[in-house]
């Protein structure tokens, strides 16, 4: 079954920040190219986690969802996860050359390479609400769980067909 991952990405410590950079507008290959094994075209679009979380990093797979909750109470974006690779140098080199204003204590290592962002409309209320959450936004990285899901499941089948619910149609 296609997973979910809820990731923060406001303006609290420059997360929306790089989020914009990162994955709204992507990564050149004349940066990630020579750290890349993964076939990325000539622009990647990319969100990289911290060695801290390398257990919530390992169950993602290609396929699944990650919904960015970006503002106050409003999850704006969704993207699926195209490959994902433990790539020191390639997070070094993002956090070098790219998101400036990062902190050389964190490292960038687990990186989720993403296809092109949707625009969805949701508040964190209503996403809370239906996976058994009790804060209406995610404080770090995060997996749905399958028990989670099951609200999910029952009212929109699937997590592509919450994804489809929630987007904003253009």
């Amino acid at each position: 079954m296609t997973g979910l991952f809820l990731a923060p990405a406001t303006d609290r410590k420059g997360a929306y920040g790089h989020f914009r950079k990162t994955v709204i507008g992507g990564i050149p290959i004349k940066l990630f190219g020579e750290y890349a094994d993964v076939g990325l075209g000539s622009n990647a679009r990319v969100w990289g986690l911290t060695s801290s979380i390398e257990s919530t990093w390992e169950p993602i797979e290609e396929g699944d969802w990650v919904l960015f909750y970006t503002q106050e109470n409003k999850y704006e974006f969704a993207t699926r996860v195209s490959a994902k690779e433990h790539n020191p140098e390639l997070g070094d080199a993002i956090r070098g050359e790219v998101l400036e204003d990062v902190s050389e204590e964190r490292d960038w290592d687990f990186l989720l390479f993403l296809d092109d962002p949707v625009s969805v409309s949701v508040s964190g209320e209503e996403v809370a609400d239906l996976l058994g959450y009790r804060n209406r936004f995610p404080v770090r990285f995060m997996r749905v769980t399958n028990e989670r899901m099951e609200s999910l499941k029952v009212e929109y089948g699937d997590v592509d067909g919450f994804i489809n619910a929630v987007r904003e149609q253009d």
